[in-house]
């Protein structure tokens, strides 16, 4: 029987990360991974399990640039949801202008298993993002953010890193990545998810020891500005990730109320648009 959290999640809380797969819609033949069902009807009950009242749908690499599937989770999960969503350079802006009215609030850019060349797209994807005002959100190597931190300063938008930015577990608060990302946050406009230890973790379940420790350096960096989610359905995990743990064990490492409240809540609402909770 699925795990309910010990700890319970403030009221408004947000997931900030996971996906829809619905089989109404097909995936694009370049698909690198080929997922099961995962609805809209799947995740309100998973969200429920978890005690968590709000979500942002991330449009998955399988649907390409087709966002009908995660436009359309939104819409099933109603004012509840948001979206990111994955868009070419020449996407109309009256194809921008109907998805931001569908809830959507930011664009993906990921070099993570894409094709070479992705992350030359970054000035061009942040000019068609500053149009409406949303974010752009990224999912990069941290070897990547290295190497580009003087292009990432330069930009004038809002920018959120992926899955800790992808900082080795090993490594953490030493590796040069985390202090671009530190730069970033400090200088303003940039948010770090902390999403998807489970995925980096060396040290593994129940107790994600070296999860917990990058966790904490980028709390103690500015709590203000990180954000939290479960990366729901986890389609490429070979075995799934106790959701109530990780939950919980966010809540442990951020060590207070107050902290809990400001990545769970406070923060989601400046990024993705949501109203006060009632």
């Amino acid at each position: 029987m699925p795990s309910v959290p010990r700890h319970r999640a403030p009221p408004g809380a947000v997931d900030c990360h996971h996906h829809v797969y619905d089989p109404r819609y097909a995936f694009i033949p370049a698909a690198s991974y080929r997922p099961g069902p995962a609805t809209a009807d799947d995740y309100r009950r998973f969200r429920e399990r978890l005690g968590l009242a709000r979500s942002v749908v991330i449009q998955p690499s399988v649907y390409g640039t087709d966002n009908a599937c995660t436009l359309d989770a939104v819409a099933q999960l109603g004012t509840a949801a948001r979206a990111i969503v994955l868009i070419e350079d020449d996407t109309p802006r009256t194809a921008l202008e109907a998805m931001a009215r569908a809830g959507a609030v930011g664009v993906r850019l990921q070099t993570v298993g894409a094709m070479p060349g992705a992350f030359d797209r970054l000035e061009r994807l942040a000019a068609r993002v500053a149009e409406l005002g949303w974010h752009l959100q990224l999912h990069v190597e941290p070897e990547t953010i290295v190497d580009a931190a003087a292009r990432l300063k330069r930009l004038r938008v809002p920018l959120v890193f992926d899955h800790f930015g992808r900082v080795p577990m090993a490594t953490g608060a030493s590796h040069p990545s985390f202090r671009v990302l530190a730069d970033l946050v400090t200088a303003g406009r940039t948010w770090v998810k902390l999403s998807a230890g489970y995925h980096f973790s060396k040290l593994g379940p129940p107790a994600y020891e070296d999860v917990g420790a990058l966790t904490r350096d980028f709390l103690a960096l500015a709590p203000e500005r990180m954000l939290w989610g479960t990366d729901w359905p986890h389609p490429t995990e070979t075995m799934t990730p106790d959701a109530a743990i990780m939950l919980d064990r966010f809540v442990e490492w951020a060590g207070n109320e107050t902290t809990v409240r400001r990545v769970l809540v406070d923060n989601p609402a400046v990024v993705y648009g949501f109203p006060a909770f009632e």
